[in-house]
Formats: structure tokens, C-alpha cells, sequence
């Protein structure tokens, strides 16, 4: 036998005797264990039986399990006698049932891995199958690496305690909350929470990539490292947004290059040379990172994630070791942006878009709890003969799933159009309407939306629902 699987057994035999002594090691330990956790049959079957047993409402106790297992046909009585009182006897503390619990799932993690690596160096990586092996042993890892993550119950009391800490915190972002920067829509929303999935949602071509590249560039500027996927468009198209705002100089000039046209005048063109090298500046310094995969799935997003994070966190500890300014390493990851949802492909096959959108929605929202980190999800709407209505959630493409996962769903629409003097489309009054959320209020927020800079400005003025004309008859 080798020595990892003489310590599986070892500790299998003691987590069994564990319970087998006290009935109360069972409670310790049955969120985390597993009976596909046990390398060894015999224990494994030992362990599915006292899960019965627990199950049942009977007692766990020496003689309790002997029945079962001999009632179940595993054993006869003889060696099942012998077995239990050799996991019995060799519990060294009955207290360390957790540690030998901790022990059991880890080994079942190290044989996991090795069982991956083995299949890999079997069955071959092709230039053929490169991709889809890859994203199957990306998913397989995850499995096993994501027990970890996996959340326990919790006492009232300890709850308690953990709110209170968030609230008597000075300065502490305990929950790792994040800001989108406009007061009015902060004041509904609460903000963004870790572990909370937000779906921002607009119909086409109304700048929904524009208003979260606002939201990122301002949780970017509090001092969070914010990651932004973008699935539809390049990071070169989404940066010269970024530029754009910044330097205040319309779109079509950057994309046209015009700042380099002779036949404009030498002045012109040299301040808005300027005001792009200055807004570079300003860009450069910002704490986002752009992923531009169009066939980005939710493993990407989370093997990606994880490293950002893992960095931030060890920056954070290298200066704390050598006594410096905790802001002088990496700002903790504070956003997740995804633009957007129906772009995103999953690595399972299922029998309708409808369900593979929903089981997206899902994992991100796993995601989001899993990381501690809350994603801001933009999602299309349905077309709708008049796009100036309001909308609401159901309108939501591809899965009636969405608002059911989510924490917070805004929607965007299109309430006016402002014309300039000679009748062409200067800007629009956008309305932002939190439409759910779970932790906060409802409301609109209205917006001017200037497209040639792509610059969301926050309006002072409350929204009012428009009347429905009355017809005479």
C-alpha cells in the first residue's frame, strides 16, 4: 500500500470511530464529507450507512451501525465486528473528527487531480481536440477545487456577530461594496455587494457598454481593481470610450483619427493632441483589466478572476510583511463586468438556449459568492415595437431564469431624444429604473446620455410616468 493511501485509511478508519463513539462528530462534519470522499469500500459503506441511520432518525452507536451494514448484505457479522472495532480503537482524539474529516477530503482531492493528469497523459492532446479538452479539464478541476467554497450553516449568533463587525468597522469595507459613482441611483441601489449578481439590461444600441464603463471607471477610481469582459467588442473599441470621456473629444474624431488631418487648423488639432496624451496619462493609472475573448465562458471568467484576485491578495500580504502601505500593492478585485450575457457560451450542452442563458446566470451567480466580488452582468432586452416604453424584467432575452437569480436588475430605455438647432440628435434622456432588488429600493434615475463623448451626467430632476392618452368614443 502506498503511504498517501496507508494516511486515507488511517484517517477514514478515525473519522468512522469518530462517530462511531460520539453520535455528535457526525454533525461536524456532514457538510464537508462525502461518501464518494472514502478511497475504501468497506469504510465508504460504513459511512453511507451512518448517513442512513442519521437519516432515519435513529441513533449512531456501535451496535446501531453493526445492524445496518449486516442488514444491507455488505458484511457478515463477523468481519463487520472486527472492522468497527478497529476503527474505533484508533481514534486517537474523538475531538479532531473535523481534522480527520479535512484529511479524508483532501486525499480524495489529490487522487482527483491525479486521475486528470493520468487520463491526460493516456488518452493524448491533439491539435484537434486541444479546446475541448481543455475546457473539460478546466471544469473537472474546478469540481474538485471548488469543495472548499462550498458554504455551512451558520448560527444566528455568528451572523449576528458579523454584522455588527460591518457596522462598527471604521472605514472597513467589510463587505466589499462597490459604488457606480452617480449619488442618485447609489441612494436606490445601495450599492453593489460581494456576492451579489446585478443585471444591467437595455435594448440595442442605447449605451449600455458606455454607462458600465462609467460604473467600472468610477469603482476603478475608489481604489478596486475592476475586470472587464467584453465579448462583443475589442479592447482598442472599448478603451477609446474610456479616452473619449476622458479628453472630451468626440468619437468620430478618434476613430477617424482627424487630430492627424492637415486640413484642420494647426491649433485645433494640437489641444486635442494634448487632451488625449493628458487623458492616456489619467487612463494609465486606472485599475482595469480588459479580457476581449468573444467565446469567454464562465470558466474563463473564473480561472481568470482567481488570478486577479490571488495577486491582489498576495501584493497585499508582501507589503504588510515588509511594513509598507497596504495601497501600495495590488487594489483588491472590487467589480466583475461581462458584456454580455447572451454572447456567453456554456461548456455544457443543453436542449434550448432558453436553459443554457439560465444555467449561465447560475454559475455567475455562484461565482460572484464564490470570489467574494459582485458582477455587473449587461443583458439585452426583447425589441418592442415602441422603444420609448418603460420596460420591465420579463422582457428580459433568452431565459425567464435571469430575474430570478439576480440580486439587482436595472433597465435602461430611451425616454427623449434632445435635438440641437438644426434638428439632429444632440443627446437622450436616458431612464435607469432599478426594477429589483433585494437588499434596497425601487426607483428611476434619469440621465443624459451625450453619445458623441460617451458620458452618462446624472439629471437632478425626479422622473414622472407619463399618463396614457384617453380615446373618446
Amino acid at each position: 500500500m502506498k503511504i498517501q493511501d496507508e494516511v486515507a485509511k488511517s484517517a477514514e478508519m478515525c473519522v468512522i470511530g469518530a462517530m462511531l463513539i460520539d453520535e455528535k462528530a457526525l454533525a461536524n462534519v456532514i457538510q464537508t464529507l462525502k461518501p464518494e470522499h472514502f478511497y475504501f469500500d468497506e469504510l465508504k459503506a460504513t459511512y453511507q450507512a451512518i448517513l442512513e441511520l442519521s437519516s432515519e432518525g435513529k441513533s449512531i452507536d456501535f451496535v446501531s451501525v453493526l445492524k445496518k451494514l449486516v442488514a444491507e448484505g455488505f458484511y457478515d457479522e463477523k468481519q463487520a465486528k472486527q472492522m468497527l472495532f478497529e476503527c474505533a480503537n484508533v481514534v486517537p482524539s474523538n475531538s479532531q473528527a473535523e481534522a480527520y474529516a479535512k484529511t479524508v477530503s483532501d486525499s480524495f482531492k489529490a487522487r482527483k487531480l491525479r486521475e486528470i493528469g493520468t487520463r491526460l497523459a493516456f488518452d493524448g492532446v491533439f491539435a484537434e481536440n486541444v479546446n475541448d479538452v481543455a475546457d473539460e479539464v478546466m471544469s473537472e478541476l474546478y469540481e474538485v477545487v471548488s469543495e472548499q467554497h462550498k458554504k455551512s450553516l451558520k448560527t444566528v449568533g455568528d451572523i449576528g456577530t458579523q454584522v455588527f463587525e460591518a457596522y462598527s468597522s471604521n472605514g472597513q469595507d467589510l463587505e466589499n461594496r462597490s459604488y457606480t459613482g452617480f449619488s442618485r441611483l447609489d441612494e436606490i441601489l445601495k450599492g453593489m455587494s460581494a456576492g451579489n449578481l446585478v443585471i444591467l439590461a437595455a435594448r440595442p444600441k442605447l449605451g449600455k457598454t458606455a454607462f458600465a464603463l462609467s460604473i467600472a471607471e468610477n469603482v476603478a477610481k475608489s481604489g478596486k481593481t475592476v475586470v472587464f469582459f467584453s465579448l462583443e467588442m475589442e479592447s482598442s473599441e472599448i478603451y477609446e470610450r474610456l479616452l473619449s470621456k476622458r479628453a472630451q473629444i468626440p468619437m468620430n474624431t478618434l476613430i477617424d483619427r482627424r487630430f492627424k488631418d492637415k486640413r484642420r487648423p494647426q491649433k485645433v488639432r494640437a489641444e486635442e493632441v494634448n487632451k488625449i496624451a493628458e487623458a492616456i496619462d489619467e487612463i494609465y493609472a486606472l485599475p482595469i483589466k480588459i479580457n476581449d475573448n468573444p467565446g469567454c465562458t464562465v470558466n474563463d471568467i473564473r480561472l481568470e478572476s482567481r488570478c486577479v484576485a490571488a495577486q491582489a491578495n498576495l501584493r497585499t500580504k508582501s507589503c504588510q510583511e515588509r511594513k509598507l502601505d497596504s495601497r501600495d500593492g495590488e487594489p483588491p478585485l472590487g467589480l466583475i463586468v461581462i458584456d454580455y450575457l447572451q454572447l456567453m457560451r456554456s461548456s455544457k450542452k443543453f436542449e434550448s438556449r432558453n436553459l443554457e442563458v439560465g444555467a449561465i446566470c447560475r454559475d455567475l451567480k455562484c461565482l460572484a459568492s464564490e470570489l467574494g466580488v459582485p458582477i455587473l452582468c449587461l443583458s439585452q432586452l426583447n425589441r418592442t415595437s415602441d422603444e420609448s416604453m418603460r420596460p420591465s424584467p420579463s422582457e428580459l432575452r433568452d431565459s425567464g431564469s435571469i430575474e430570478q437569480d439576480a440580486n439587482k436588475v436595472i433597465l435602461m430605455w430611451c425616454i427623449e431624444k434632445n435635438l440641437n438647432e438644426r434638428g439632429f440628435v444632440e443627446s437622450k434622456t436616458i431612464g435607469v429604473d432599478v426594477a429589483l432588488n433585494r437588499r434596497g429600493t425601487t426607483g428611476v434615475t434619469l440621465f443624459n446620455f451625450n453619445g458623441n463623448y460617451m458620458q452618462f451626467t446624472e439629471l437632478d430632476r425626479k422622473y414622472e410616468e407619463s399618463k396614457p392618452k384617453k380615446i373618446w368614443r
